[in-house]
């Protein structure tokens, strides 16, 4: 069973990781946005990118990061993300539109939302990291909110998943159920906050100067009310199941 809403416990914040210049190369930030609202919909979207000429792995970062608008390409991110914004009226001008037809709504329809930011979070001699959040509502009780981390190799600029740094992810899942009984389970509850079948190593993860934290998303692994929890692994504990060669174990153990 879940805990009701009314006993939401609270969720410990993580400390973020910390902004760290790379001695080796000065990289600027160039953000891009595009945006349109009206009385059906609210649209905005933005990305904050990489600049730095010549260089592939930053080139591997803008393409990788430009996929969560669909982009082909990131040559042109301001282009792409105008494409997507009008693609996305046409989709919620048609769902407005539908809603005023089947006249379902006691008032008038509710005003359509898609939003979703793209922000460099940190860097260091290894790896960079940035954050998506998005938010969407397309009619329902509520809308959602999520955030997703993505983390880039500097020296290829491809993206560190689980299967690079991780040598035994089953192992890390099994501390990823014990962070969540320690955090959110209750002395002497008879009620689980989660269902500890979901609780997986989910890919979304980043990394602060002494832990692996993991992000899940609403409906993920526990009721909406309960948000989008997060759990901290310290580095020691999961050290014997990291790749020695992946910059991962460097940050934080050294070469």
């Amino acid at each position: 069973m879940l805990f009701g809403c009314n006993n939401r416990p609270q969720n410990p914040e993580p400390v973020m990781p910390e902004e760290i210049e790379e001695p080796a190369r000065e990289i600027t930030y160039t953000t891009y946005s595009a945006g349109d609202s009206n009385n059906a919909y609210l649209i905005r979207y933005k990305a904050t990118l990489p600049e730095l000429e010549d260089d592939f792995a930053v080139e591997n970062i803008r393409t990788t990061l430009m996929g969560v608008f669909n982009a082909p390409n990131a040559n042109d991110p301001q282009t792409a993300l105008e494409r997507h914004m009008q693609q996305t009226k046409i989709e919620f001008t048609e769902m407005h539109n539908q809603m005023i037809t089947d006249d379902v709504w006691e008032f008038d329809p509710p005003q359509l939302e898609s939003c979703a930011t793209i922000t460099h979070l940190s860097s260091n001699k290894y790896f960079s990291t940035y954050v998506v959040s998005a938010s969407y509502y397309g009619g329902g009780a509520h809308g959602g909110f999520n955030k997703s981390y993505m983390v880039f190799d500097n020296s290829t600029g491809k993206q560190i998943t689980e299967k690079s740094f991780l040598t035994n992810k089953s192992a890390v899942t099994n501390l990823l159920k014990t962070s969540a009984l320690k955090q959110y389970i209750r002395e002497n509850s008879e009620f689980e906050v989660f269902d500890k079948d979901y609780i997986t190593a989910n890919g979304n993860f980043f990394f602060t100067p002494d832990s692996l934290i993991y992000q899940y998303g609403e409906y993920e692994i526990a009721a909406y009310c309960f948000g989008r929890p997060m759990f901290r692994l310290h580095k020691n504990d999961v050290k014997q199941y990291l790749n020695p060669d992946s910059p991962v174990y460097k940050y934080w153990f050294g070469e």
